[in-house]
């Protein structure tokens, strides 16, 4: 019997006028974000190479002596993902840019040819179209599925036969399920025809997996308003009270709460202030340099180009300048923490809504938004302990140098703290970002996956016990 219900609620809704609506803008809505990410990320993919390639271009010339390699700032560039059609993750106004030598790094950046001002609008990935357009849908298809039935008169006629509520429920159920899902399916393949004949991108056996993901995650969003839509519908006795019910829920559920985010952010605590940073950075190096010698040795603030002079202290100097670098280090960590810690506090007090918990959980599996820079400056901090190590071996070899390896350039061209022996540049480490796998990248969603899961099941339940104790009457 479920089956015959199953095949009656898909046939009135593909007969319907609505369900011709949702099928051509839903194609129309995922065709544009194909082309406008083909577009989009031919031109990241040219920007990172032509930078990727200068920065490997220019380490190669600091081979020619170890020492420059160490003092060498690199410049790194966030790699374009191939999932940002699936999941932007706002990266448009995440920093791209990233700077560092061993020693230290600075602040990410935010850098680019693109128009600032289009930061601010959100872009047309598949998380957005089904968060806000198919979501929307499928309160269309549902809020009349138990109340506007009563009105016809026909929902009686069927529990006339005995049939048990709870098979109604679930063909009611499964059957717009499988309606939203034609849609939802036909866009996601136009998109990836239009990506791959693009033959801007080449989409990884990894990558398939996590898109093969990401449309379960939003199944399982879908699920969440086909259930409110339901249980709305069985807690009312007219179709358009239902209607209106829904869509005050969709709107405060789907657009305000998430909008709220950044107003929580903003009011939870002082926003971390670039010019409290380099005032902290500058207290920093008087403290240290006003009690140099006091905490690391005699002379450790004297130097001479003559390393025979007597006021030069080699150890202490080292002492003092890697002590300073690693202190101004530990507070632009300290400031970013910050940020990121403003911007979390927003998401997590918004994650009542599924909107919010279905964004989040496709960033994690896509490897996009915050996330991503995270995990990128992390790669970099272990790069920049891989080529310290490298620095470290290889002046070793060097019966010249003091083999003191501390950020002072001045020191190390003078003095010859460090090698100045030239190297092979194929035996340098060269930064790669690494992409995470799925189970890793399953591991920082599985909380949320866990929320979808419990509204799925919370809103299954209110939706049972409503329907039970609706009067068909």
């Amino acid at each position: 019997m479920i089956r015959q219900i199953i095949h009656k609620e898909i046939l009135e809704n593909l007969l319907s006028f609505r369900f011709i609506l949702s099928l051509v803008l839903i194609i129309l809505l995922f065709a544009a974000s194909g082309f406008v990410f083909a577009g989009k990320y031919r031109q990241q993919s040219s920007d990172y190479w032509e930078k990727t390639n200068e920065n490997l271009a220019s380490l190669s010339g600091q081979s020619r002596q170890l020492h420059r390699l160490a003092f060498y700032t690199q410049s790194v560039w966030r790699k374009p993902k191939p999932l940002i059609l699936c999941c932007d993750g706002f990266e448009k106004s995440l920093p791209n840019r990233f700077t560092f030598d061993v020693f230290g790094s600075d602040l990410p950046e935010v850098e680019g040819r693109g128009n600032f001002t289009l930061s601010h609008f959100s872009s047309i990935d598949w998380v957005f179209i089904i968060s806000m357009i198919l979501s929307f849908l499928a309160l269309v298809f549902t809020y009349d599925s138990v109340s506007g039935e009563k009105e016809d008169g026909t929902l009686r006629q069927m529990l006339a036969n005995t049939i048990p509520r709870y098979e109604v429920l679930l063909g009611k159920y499964l059957g717009v399920m499988l309606t939203i899902g034609i849609p939802l399916f036909i866009g996601l393949l136009v998109s990836l025809i239009i990506v791959v004949s693009s033959n801007v991108v080449v989409i990884s056996g990894l990558d398939w997996l996590k898109i093969l993901t990401i449309v379960l995650l939003s199944c399982l969003y879908l699920s969440i308003f086909i259930l409110l839509g339901m249980f709305v519908s069985g807690r009312t006795t007219h179709a358009a009270n239902s209607m209106v019910t829904l869509l005050l829920i969709w709107v405060v559920a789907v657009v305000l709460i998430p909008s709220f985010g950044r107003i929580i952010s903003e009011v939870s605590g002082r926003a971390p202030n670039p010019a409290d940073l380099e005032r902290r950075l500058g207290e920093i190096s008087a403290e240290m340099w006003s009690n140099a010698d006091k905490l690391f040795g005699k002379r450790a603030g004297s130097m001479s180009t003559d390393l025979s002079h007597p006021m030069n202290n080699p150890p202490a100097r080292g002492r003092l300048k890697t002590a300073e670098v690693n202190a101004k280090n530990q507070a632009r960590d300290d400031h970013h923490n910050k940020m990121l810690a403003q911007a979390f506090t927003g998401r997590n007090l918004t994650c009542v809504s599924p909107t919010v918990i279905y964004q989040r959980a496709s960033e994690a599996v896509a490897g996009t938004g915050i996330s991503h820079c995270m995990n990128l400056r992390q790669q970099i901090k272990e790069y920049q302990a891989s080529l310290k190590d490298y620095i470290r071996t290889k002046d070793a070899e060097d019966p010249n140098s003091l083999h003191l390896i501390f950020p002072d350039a001045g020191c190390a061209q003078a003095w010859r703290t460090i090698s100045h022996n030239p190297v092979d540049f194929a035996t340098v480490p060269k930064f790669q970002e690494r992409d995470r796998a799925l189970g890793q990248s399953l591991q920082l969603a599985i909380w949320d996956i866990g929320l979808l899961v419990l509204f799925n099941l919370v809103f299954f339940a209110a939706a049972f016990v409503s329907f039970l104790r609706y009067d068909v009457r």
